[in-house]
């Protein structure tokens, strides 16, 4: 199986790390300019031993390379068109969160994109909205969805987005752990407030109260934890570019509970699809799909 990876200087490059782990041929990049391609093309061989082709031409990519199989890393407003062209071309997708995004776009606009994409007669994609993963590798410890009062996110990154930029960016990670919490319902009592680095939401959900708490800046210290009723949550990591190890403390519980890595979960689930094409004619566009649709109520209705 050979991949495609379109934009793979930032994020890309973590996408390239994990499919080779799984076997998958890294063949080729999309890059904004044949400088850019042949540096990132570089620093793949230098940092994790890979020899890929580059582009700054999608259609050439495609054409050329022939992958089996893109994955979408590029900046979110570019995302909707290069998912139509691979879909014209029967290709399946795996995109970076969210599936796509402009905030030029209204309500009645990005509505239009959404289900022109959920039409598509090629259409299989997959969304890395991994942070359900976290969900599910605790679910045997959480109480019944009806006895489930309040969910809390805290989340904090070095990334360089600012005010509704942050919400745009971490959104899906939330969405997706209360998704997996409580299924799809619709978001009720909605209030925001955000500054440079900061933005916070509360709402109800399902009868939960739940309450984002977004922060990105380089002097910011890491920070991911969440509280599912009275019970609190913090991620550890031991990260590096080559070998990735993530656990959940559960400080009220006084467990530690180790947890496979979500990325490579999500990807490993992306390859089976495309193996089993044949057999496997389900993608996971549903739970991305209503992911992105929340997100568009918060961010382009309130």
């Amino acid at each position: 199986m050979k991949i495609a990876i379109l934009g793979a200087s930032g994020i890309g490059k973590f996408h390239a790390r994990t499919f080779d782990k799984l076997n998958v041929e890294v063949k080729s990049i999309l890059s904004s300019s044949i400088d850019s391609g042949k540096s990132t093309s570089q620093d793949l061989k230098d940092s994790l031993g890979l020899k890929v082709d580059y582009y700054d031409d999608l259609d050439a990519l495609l054409d050329e390379s022939m992958p089996d199989a893109v994955t979408i890393c590029t900046p979110n407003e570019l995302h909707y068109e290069q998912i139509i062209k691979v879909l014209d071309n029967n290709i399946p997708i795996f995109c970076e969160k969210p599936l796509f995004w402009n905030k030029e776009d209204n309500y009645k606009t990005f509505c239009n994109k959404l289900k022109v994409i959920s039409d598509h007669p090629n259409r299989a994609i997959f969304v890395n909205t991994s942070g359900a993963s976290y969900i599910k590798s605790i679910k045997k410890f959480l109480p019944l969805s009806k006895d489930l009062k309040s969910f809390n996110f805290n989340f904090t990154t070095h990334g360089n987005n600012k005010f509704l930029a942050i919400a745009e960016d971490l959104l899906p990670h939330g969405l997706a752990m209360l998704i997996e919490l409580l299924g799809f319902h619709d978001i009720t009592s909605f209030k925001q407030e955000y500054s440079e680095c900061l933005y916070k939401c509360n709402f109800i959900y399902a009868g939960c109260k739940v309450s984002f708490n977004f922060k990105e800046g380089t002097l910011f210290k890491k920070e991911f934890t969440f509280d599912i009723n009275q019970d609190n949550y913090v991620r550890i990591q031991n990260s590096s570019l080559k070998n990735y190890e993530v656990s959940l403390d559960c400080i009220t519980q006084n467990r530690k509970i180790k947890i496979d890595d979500p990325f490579e979960v999500y990807a490993s689930r992306f390859i089976n699809f495309c193996s089993n094409r044949s057999k496997l004619k389900k993608d996971e566009f549903n739970e991305s799909s209503y992911n992105l649709n929340l997100m568009a109520k918060i961010l382009l209705m309130n």
